[in-house]
């Protein structure tokens, strides 16, 4: 996961600065590529981040949070773009280059769980049998 968001992030500014076409258009599927990678290893990724009890809440809430915040990006791209004289260039950079780099920064500090064994770390106190 941290290749193709570092891929991402230096393919980012082929397609906000260049007017060339075929730039532009091979830029767009590149980053379409290995960015819209990320999104398909997510669950797998989330899913061991969490014990079993909790896991499909979690993973579930985790994952929906990239819906509801991404809602905030078109009114806060137009705001920033209203005062550049490039329009969206900058502003489009600036954001989508930050969460690829946060991405990338948050796998290289997250725990490998390769090898483990990945058990329930929730454990219920059990009952004496009633004699």
């Amino acid at each position: 996961m941290i290749i193709p968001a570092a891929i991402g992030l230096f393919i980012t500014p082929l397609y906000l600065f260049y007017d060339s076409y075929p730039l532009v258009a091979g830029a767009f599927i590149v980053q379409g590529v290995f960015l819209g990678a990320i999104y398909g290893q997510n669950p797998s990724y989330l899913s061991e981040r969490f014990p079993t009890e909790v896991r499909a809440t979690a993973s579930g809430f985790c994952y929906h949070q990239g819906a509801i915040w991404a809602g905030f990006t078109a009114p806060v791209l137009a705001y920033f773009a209203a005062g550049q004289p490039l329009g969206f260039a900058v502003p489009m950079l600036v954001s989508t280059s930050a969460a690829a780099l946060v991405f990338v920064v948050t796998l290289l500090f997250s725990p490998e769980t390769r090898g483990k064994e990945l058990v329930p770390e929730l454990t219920l106190v059990e009952k004496p049998a009633a004699a």
